[in-house]
């Protein structure tokens, strides 16, 4: 009998399938997509992303280590910890990195490019059963994909590195030190590069020095002049920067793959390195100040269609009129946004929210008033980078446990103009679907309240996030002097069991998990709580984010400590001063509601089923009451296979890097941070 013969799918192609691949997160190719068939993993292992972080702090000994696993990672990560440290000191990383630049085989795209198509011939091949593919590339060592720079360092210190790294395809440079970065460097040594993000951290703009890149290209293999084939760019941010506004008009004509251009600009300077500050017309001298919409219109000619673009003139306000044109030029553009937080303005809010509102990416940088009534407002939003953005804890307060039911005048005010706009609504972020969420909150002294109507908020409110980030006042502030008021932490979160750190327990589709964004060896505590340590080292405060935490021992030493009656910090007297309490909360706040003739929120039967709902989850936000039912819950659990946060791949609290590492070993570092 003959085996009836299949037909051919769509995802058989494989173009098709890589493309449809491109959308899918790192966690999500290595763990789901390679294990569907041999097909699949063909396809997808050049997207399966091998990381290394080198901290210019680690120890000589423990370098030499990592400089053995360099040849088979995509992705480096560094960080220089102070001004001193500098690629010079890491002198072996970089010759290692350029040793392998110049052993690989493949040198420009049109190798590349045929090098593919025989992979794809002897897949097909394979899939008929002729043969078995060849995986054997002809290397050992494939050249590094990914290169991301943190930290302090000089960008005129780089200079050595791009030479080592000629193969790769993403750049990401955010330093705190600024400086002037020859971009000739960068892209005339990184031919392949099809991302590049630099960003300064600090209030001093980065210099990006011109020439940009030469006219002709030197065939590396050949010695022969050519003339300057497009480059493969298809992403651009420069956010802090100051920018050679002839070599800007040169960039965009020869990037015809680019779809995202997001310009930060502080100031443009002309060829000579003077800012353009006036209207002129010397050919000879400066540009005129129309450059600024010379460059909107060589977008618009030449990338009518960009994902993502941002480009506002130094010294600009936006208007309304501004964005209608934008969105005119450039409608898919409208999906995925970058702005500057002093120019969402009320009038803005209000365009934006009207539009439609249909805007999924929203990138925001400086901080910014009107961030919760655009949030508010906004149920499509699924990735929010707004790391300071000094939110006020009063937008999570939704219950004035902070406030101890007393109402500010700024509150009050909010309120009845909310009560006009909506009648009896609580005002909720609508955006239940986020995924990515960067946000500081701005300088309030760290208790373990203001750390609970964070995490809780933010756990109930968006139940979907994969990439987080929550800054105390601290990621605001240059000065770490003025992070100390009184002798306390102003504004640092506080971590310990207390602090409900535990409650983001409930994001199960967390893959990245950032909190706070500096070095200290002291664990805020406030002064009443204590550590969930009496000779423990902080493990009850820590141990439920990995697996052996979850053992029955640990789980008594937990529930233990939360049910202890006596000692420091006990949590069965605070329990009952947090109810008497909130008893004195709700009186305040009747009080002010009726002296200003507010009417109370009260929940309707047919005010829909997400507001009632998000009501009973957030009804204990703040109290350690709810701290206490969550940890209560977790433990509840089966023990066999339980693990918090299933899909965690990197956590990074307090540290100067963001990088993260897994939760077992951020685990160790932070019970010896504790310790020493």
């Amino acid at each position: 009998m003959d085996t009836p013969i299949r037909k051919r799918s769509p995802l058989d192609l494989p173009e098709l399938l890589d493309h449809i691949f491109s959308f899918l997160s790192d966690h999500t190719i290595t763990h789901t997509v390679i294990l569907v068939c041999q097909h699949w993993l063909q396809i997808a292992q050049h997207r399966v992303m091998k990381e290394l972080v080198w901290q210019s702090s680690t120890p000589a000994r423990d370098k030499d280590r990592l400089l053995s696993w360099l040849g088979r990672v995509d992705r480096l990560c560094y960080h220089a910890h102070s001004e001193r440290d500098d690629p010079y000191a890491d002198s072996k990383l970089w010759d290692a990195l350029a040793e392998r630049s110049r052993q690989h085989r493949f040198l420009d795209w049109e190798q590349q490019r045929a090098n593919f198509t025989r992979r794809q011939q002897q897949q097909q091949q394979w899939q008929k059963g002729d043969e078995e593919p060849d995986t054997d590339e002809g290397t050992s060592e494939l050249p590094l994909k990914e290169l991301r720079i943190q930290g302090y360092i000089r960008l005129s210190n780089l200079k050595p590195v791009f030479p080592a790294v000629a193969h790769l395809t993403s750049l990401e440079i955010h330093t705190m030190a600024a400086g002037v970065l020859s971009m000739q460097d960068v892209l005339e040594n990184c031919p392949l590069l099809q991302r590049i993000c630099v960003q300064s951290a600090t209030t001093t703009a980065h210099y990006l020095q011109g020439p940009w890149f030469s006219p002709v290209r030197i065939n590396p293999r050949t010695g022969l002049a050519r003339k300057r084939a497009p480059l493969s760019l298809r992403s651009v941010i420069l956010k802090n920067v100051i920018v050679p506004q002839l070599c800007l008009e040169t960039l965009i004509p020869i990037t015809p793959h680019l779809s995202e251009l997001v310009l930060v600009v502080e100031t443009f300077v002309n060829r000579y390195g003077s800012a353009i500050t006036s209207i002129t017309n010397d050919d000879d001298d400066t540009l005129a100040t129309d450059g600024p919409t010379r460059i909107r219109q060589l977008v618009k000619l030449h990338h009518p269609h960009l994902r993502s673009f941002y480009f506002l003139p130094p010294h600009t306000d936006l208007t309304t009129d501004m964005l209608q044109d934008w969105i005119r030029d450039s409608p898919q553009s409208k999906l995925d946004w970058t702005i500057e937080g002093s120019q969402l303005t009320t009038p803005i809010v209000a365009y934006l929210v009207k539009i439609p509102n249909f805007i999924t990416t929203l990138h925001i940088s400086g901080a910014c008033s009107t961030l919760h009534d655009y949030l508010c407002a906004s149920p499509h939003l699924l990735h929010l980078k707004a790391p300071l953005t000094a939110m006020p804890i009063d937008a999570f307060d939704i219950h004035h446990r902070w406030t101890q039911g007393r109402l500010h005048t700024t509150t009050i005010e909010a309120m009845i103009q909310n009560q006009q706009r909506n009648p009896h609504r609580p005002r909720f972020w609508a955006c239940r679907r986020l995924q990515t969420l960067h946000l500081a909150f701005s300088p309030v002294v760290g208790t373990p309240l203001f750390s609970r109507l964070i995490f809780g908020y933010i756990a109930r409110i968006c139940p979907r996030l994969r990439d987080l980030e929550v800054h105390g006042s601290e990621h605001l502030l240059q000065d770490p002097e003025a992070w100390m008021v009184g002798g306390r932490h102003y504004g640092r979160l506080c971590l310990t069991l207390d602090g409900g750190l535990c409650l983001l327990s409930k994001l199960n589709d967390l893959e990245r998990l950032v909190v706070g964004s500096t070095d200290h060896n002291v664990i805020n505590i406030d002064e009443n709580s204590g550590s969930g340590g009496d000779g423990s080292g902080g493990k009850v405060d820590f141990d439920w984010m990995i697996s052996a935490g979850h053992s029955a021992a640990r789980r008594r030493a937990r529930q233990a400590w939360i049910n202890k009656t006596e000692g420091r910090g006990c949590w069965a007297t605070r329990l009952l001063d947090e109810e008497a309490d909130d008893e004195k909360r709700l009186l305040n706040y009747q009080r002010a509601l009726s002296m200003n003739g507010i009417a109370a929120v009260i929940h309707q039967e047919n005010e829909g089923e997400d507001v009632e709902v998000l009501g009973k989850e957030l009804q204990n936000l703040g109290l350690l009451k709810d701290v206490k039912q969550v940890l209560e819950e977790m433990d509840g659990k089966e023990e066999e296979g339980y693990k918090c946060w299933p899909q965690m791949i990197r956590l990074s609290i307090y540290q100067e890097d963001t990088f993260g590492q897994n939760p077992e070993a951020e685990f160790k570092r932070l019970l010896a941070s504790i310790d020493s």
